[in-house]
């Protein structure tokens, strides 16, 4: 392969992205390439960013601009159905609906599945088809860059090519594993060589900032301060900080500055006379950025849209999904117009919005916002005065939206407060992101670390380029690798941890552990391994490990102990299968002995695999990040490795039964393989009660894990179901008892493969009986199952669901579980359920289940799916007027209250949340109709959800122990 001409940087960025070059063989400065962008559906322009927006164009835009193409759709790098740029972002303020942004703000969070279809997020002008993910969007953004680069210099040869050159991405600081891997999922999709590599953006920063003092000693002058340019105390190591505060993230990063030698030697880039530079500490993941400031600004002037106009309306209205999406689209331009310049404190910016209905010019509302309220808004919301010691809070209360997860406290002052405790005074400050851009929030920083600094105020470092400089120090950062000129020195971020179950020598479980298995700061391509953990595999089988990191945990060595707190972020789970191809794999039984081997690998991603011990065995697994979502919250099931002593690594927690009564039980439902006597019929019933003797203990005390230990017995019986109908009856019944909700335990999604494969292999007695149980079973393990299979299930049943009316109750409650289905899907069942209720509530018939499952369809909060599937609020308004004639209070349609009290609950996305009028009027009906104001208050304002909530969608009691998280 030819050797490449220049050094690419990227900044995929939340709101813009900037592609840089760098030549190789000179060393002429780091330049920007004029990205080639629709600016209007019939023109383009050239410029050196490009908005990180996508646009799904109306038919008739994109009639017109197709009929202005004249072959010109390579060269601008048009992507397919997606428009990207100015033209995109322009149209997020006229039909947000088919707009997507923040596509990078949705790579980091584990509760949503990223290559799923839901973004424009809440739309409801586009199909679920016609949306997309935001793996897919960040691909998008990357192969318009690479159209751009080609458009330029492909023409000169194949060693111009984009794929010839040295390309180097840019992420967060605070992005995790996981959240690097989407990105470089993206990269690929987006058509980018192999060899990509990722780049911390605050280090990219702070590699422009170096460019610019390149001769001599200039930077370490610049960073020395006026006081301390001789003697000793210049030769003291100085720290600097990097502040970046974009769209999307407020990322911090700390580094030690070392002086440069006499001689040179050592220096960053082996520039004579420069510094040595490590990066010593990051973040966490800080989701607050300009994204937070735009729903602010459009939380502040909401209330102030009525039927006048102005700073003061006649009356304030609630908005409508789509009115708000375009006040968000607004308050962004306004922001970056107030923000772009100075002016006086009485300036004014107006917005409007769209009014409801076709009128939309005639019945605009319009709103003010004054520039010392802006400035007000920032400095007591995003930037307050704090203490040193402030941490920030946890509690509700965050310009926030259901969607993704702000941080609970928009404070940037009392973020950075706990990233700098505990950790060296502040020498200096580098500024980047364009929400630093206003000179007063810089300098407001600067006094604030000085107060917290007893006076000592940090250098502020001149920082221009604020929107183009990490797209800039990437192509530097790339030129200085490919010449092995030194740079930055900056091992792993943060230290990664395994979570183990110990146990004594009685086999009593003890609490769970935390072992480092890659410690902070551990170089590129240095391997670690732990190999005391007593870890086995099983052999042909997926097995799972709960990842942990800690931007803390600095001083920690690979193997150390710890307990977990709140310092750790879970990640989602590594897993593998452990297969095996020798000859005489057999003789090693069906587990294996494995370390823990773990580094970073030199495109800066974690990867961790499994070694086998025994040394007829000798195979490495490779353990992969499972990022699909998983039900109960972002970490997935619970963890799978065991330590000290314990059972195989995919096995989970002892179970603290006796072996002859857990034996005992094990008999008891192996009675399923006898065929039914005269006197004593085969009852899922009869088993149970056998159960609880046998165990001692009654069924609502049984662990999760107790639980899924026999559901290994009744697996090894499933053939009993062809031995009749009772039989049958009473497998399924238990099926659904033993893996009830379908996760929650260490290797459910492996149980419910199989489930899955013996239920739709086939029922043995296919008539009304087994049929309702198949139903029931699939309700109680809904939260188990994937999008695809809750669809599977449905389009078997189409014929018996377009006519509800003669649908079993059964049926309609296992429909209305299914809480992963698309919004579409959704939508047409809540439609026909709400007809067959109309039906039955004119004949005084009961109509239980429909209103139980409408309310589970129409549900504000889901439990075990993601955000993307909730229906919009303009459905919960439908089925209010449907409902509101009956009486709640009678028997028959007392599961109407539970329906609303779920249909309205308050979130806090205004896409989601129903008008605060409907929810009122809801709200009064409920307690006219008995339900307590203290249940209501949810329907009024934002409550956060409870275990008891989550627990209570089940219907039915949950394994004791089961932790239920945050949900999807």
């Amino acid at each position: 392969m030819a050797q490449p001409r220049f050094s690419i940087g990227i900044d995929l960025g939340t709101s813009n992205s900037v592609l840089a070059f760098a030549p190789l063989g000179d060393d002429r400065e780091a330049a920007v390439l004029a990205v080639p962008q629709r600016d209007t559906p019939a023109t383009e322009v050239d410029a050196a960013t490009l908005p990180s927006f996508l646009y799904r164009p109306e038919a008739a835009v994109a009639a017109q601009v197709t009929a202005r193409e004249d072959g010109r759709a390579q060269r601008r790098g048009d992507t397919g159905d997606w428009i990207v740029g100015r033209l995109a972002q322009r149209r997020a303020g006229e039909v947000p609906g088919r707009v997507a942004h923040s596509a990078k703000s949705w790579l980091c969070h584990h509760g949503a599945d990223r290559t799923a279809r839901f973004l424009p997020w809440g739309s409801d002008e586009l199909s679920d088809a016609e949306k997309i993910s935001p793996v897919a969007a960040s691909a998008l953004i990357l192969a318009h860059l690479r159209a751009a680069w080609n458009r330029r210099f492909a023409e000169r040869g194949a060693s111009f090519a984009f794929d010839a050159q040295d390309i180097t991405v840019t992420v967060p600081a605070s992005f995790d594993a996981a959240a690097q891997t989407l990105t470089l999922d993206a990269a690929r999709e987006a058509g980018f060589p192999a060899h990509v590599r990722l780049l911390e953006e605050p280090q990219a920063a702070f590699y422009r900032w170096l460019d610019r003092h390149a001769e001599a000693d200039a930077a370490w002058r610049a960073l020395a301060g006026p006081d301390t340019t001789t003697g000793t105390a210049a030769a003291a190591p100085r720290h600097v900080l990097v502040v970046d505060i974009g769209g999307g993230t407020s990322d911090f990063s700390l580094f030690a500055v070392t002086p440069p030698t006499a001689d040179g030697a050592g220096g960053t880039g082996g520039v004579s006379g420069a510094p040595a530079i490590e990066r010593i500490a990051v973040s966490d993941h800080i989701l607050l950025g300009g994204d937070n400031i735009d729903l602010a600004i459009a939380h502040l002037l909401a209330p102030r849209f009525g039927a006048g106009t102005g700073l003061v309306p006649t009356a304030p209205r609630d908005l409508s999904a789509r009115q708000w999406d375009h006040l968000i689209a607004a308050c962004r331009a306004l922001k970056e117009r107030a923000l772009s310049s100075d002016g006086p404190p009485d300036e004014a910016f107006p917005v409007s919005v769209p009014g409801r209905g076709s009128g939309l010019l005639a019945g605009a509302l319009s709103a003010t916002l004054t520039r010392s309220e802006l400035d007000t808004l920032l400095i007591d919301g995003f930037f307050p005065d704090c203490w040193a010691t402030a941490k920030p809070k946890r509690t509700a209360g965050a310009v926030k939206e259901f969607g993704l997860p702000y941080a609970a406290d928009p404070a940037v002052t009392r973020h950075l407060a706990a990233f700098l405790a505990g950790r060296p005074p502040v020498d200096a400050v580098l500024f980047n992101g364009g929400t630093c851009k206003p000179a007063h929030l810089r300098r407001r920083l600067v006094d604030q670390i000085a107060a917290w600094q007893e006076g000592r105020a940090p250098v502020a470092l001149d920082s221009d380029d604020l929107d183009l400089a990490v797209a800039l120090g990437a192509a530097s950062a790339g030129r200085r690798q490919r010449r092995g000129a030194g740079g930055i020195a900056a091992g792993a971020a943060r230290a990664v941890f395994m979570e183990v179950h110990r146990r004594g020598g009685d086999g009593v479980a003890g609490g769970r552990s935390l072992v480092c298995v890659l410690p902070h700061g551990a170089p590129t391509d240095a391997s670690y391994e732990v190999g005391d953990l007593d870890l086995r595999l099983r052999l042909d089988r997926p097995v799972r490990f709960q990842v942990y990191t800690s931007t803390r945990e600095e001083e920690r060595e690979v193997g150390d102990v710890v307990t977990p707190n709140a310092d750790f972020e879970m990640l989602p789970p590594l897993e593998t299968v452990a297969t095996v191809k020798r000859a005489n794999a057999g003789d090693a039984g069906a587990t294996v002995p494995v370390a823990l081997k773990a580094r970073l690998n030199e495109l800066g991603l974690l990867q961790v695999a499994c070694r086998s011990l025994d040394p007829r065995i000798r195979e490495t697994w490779p353990l992969e990040f499972n990022l699909r979502p998983a039900p109960g919250g972002a970490g997935g099931s619970a963890p799978a490795a065991t330590a000290s002593g314990a059972s195989v690594a995919d096995e989970a927690p002892p179970l603290g039964v006796p072996a002859e009564k857990l034996a005992e039980a094990k008999r008891a439902i192996g009675v399923l393989a006898q065929p039914a006597g005269k006197k004593q019929k085969i009852s899922a019933q009869r088993i149970l009660d056998a159960l609880e003797k046998a165990l001692g203990r009654p069924k609502g005390e049984w662990s999760g894990v107790l639980l899924r230990e026999l559901w290994a017995t009744l697996e090894q019986h499933e053939a009993a179901r062809a031995l009749s109908a009772d039989h049958e009856e009473a497998w399924l019944i238990l099926a659904g008892f033993l893996l009830r909700p379908g996760f929650g335990v260490t290797m459910d999604p492996r149980r419910i493969d199989r489930l899955w494969a013996i239920v739709r292999g086939g029922l043995r007695f296919a008539g009304k009986r087994s049929k309702l149980q198949e139903y029931i079973l699939w309700r109680r393990l809904a939260g188990g199952l994937d999008r695809a299979r809750q669809e599977a299930l449905l389009d078997a049943e189409q014929d018996r669901l377009l006519q509800p009316k003669s649908a079993p109750p059964e049926l309609i409650r296992m429909a209305g579980a299914f809480e992963r289905l698309g919004q579409e899907q959704k939508a047409a069942l809540v439609e026909a359920m709400l007809a067959t209720v109309a039906e039955l509530a004119a004949e005084q018939k009961d109509c239980a289940a429909w209103l139980a499952a409408l309310g589970l369809l129409l549900n504000r909060t889901p439990f075990h799916a993601g955000p993307e599937t909730v229906v919009p609020p303009d459905l919960v308004d439908v089925a209010y007027d449907a409902l509101r004639r009956l009486d709640w209070a009678n028997p028959k349609f007392e599961e109407a209250q539970t329906l609303f009290l779920r249909a309205a609950r308050a979130v806090d996305d205004p896409r989601l949340n129903p008008p605060r009028s409907l929810r009122e009027a809801i709200a009064g009906k409920l307690e006219k109709s008995g339900v307590p104001a203290a249940r209501t208050v949810r329907l009024r304002e934002v409550v956060p959800v409870q275990q008891a909530d989550r627990a209570s969608l089940y219907g039915e009691a949950l394994p004791p122990g089961l932790i239920l998280g945050e949900g999807g």
